[in-house]
């Protein structure tokens, strides 16, 4: 028996439709619990464009969301609301910074948090100027400087700080 060949065409396109149909992921609206609608509330006009790995990765977050201390979400909501502020380069960058962090050792992670701890510690005064102050410097002098920084004591580096500011 010989199939004809329209029928073949059309076998071969209801296989390949069903195929589609199945390997694209897209989780309804309605489908998401209560509280998620709330948490994803802003993704709701475009939910059902968003991609597979998209969807799963804000109902992860949403899941998340839900554990965290009150204090934790109005840091977090304090985080997001900087984010949205930010250009598309900035944003751009700041993602990049990230990829490199994740990619640190565990020690070198733990010195970049003590000094941020540290830097934050500061009155924001001297914050402002020493990013100021930063900005201007060469890469090279940059370098030196956080050299210079590493090798001295406490004390030393108090003094050469608020000198820098200056």
């Amino acid at each position: 028996m010989m199939i004809k060949p329209h029928y073949f065409i059309k076998l071969i396109s209801l296989i390949l439709l069903l195929a589609v149909a199945t390997s694209t992921y897209s989780l309804e609206w309605q489908s998401l619990k209560t509280d998620q609608q709330r948490i994803l509330k802003p993704f709701k006009k475009h939910w059902s464009t968003l991609s597979e790995q998209r969807q799963k990765r804000l109902i992860k977050a949403a899941k998340r969301w839900e554990t965290l201390s009150p204090d934790q979400k109005k840091r977090l909501k304090k985080r997001f609301k900087h984010w949205k502020k930010l250009n598309k380069e900035e944003r751009k960058i700041a993602r990049e910074k990230f990829k490199h962090f994740r990619n640190l050792t565990p020690a070198q992670k733990q010195r970049i948090k003590k000094q941020r701890k540290w830097f934050k510690k500061l009155p924001p005064k001297l914050r402002k100027n020493l990013r100021l102050r930063f900005k201007q410097m060469t890469p090279e002098e940059r370098r030196e400087m956080r050299l210079k920084l590493r090798n001295m004591r406490p004390a030393e580096r108090k003094m050469f700080i608020r000198q820098l500011a200056q």
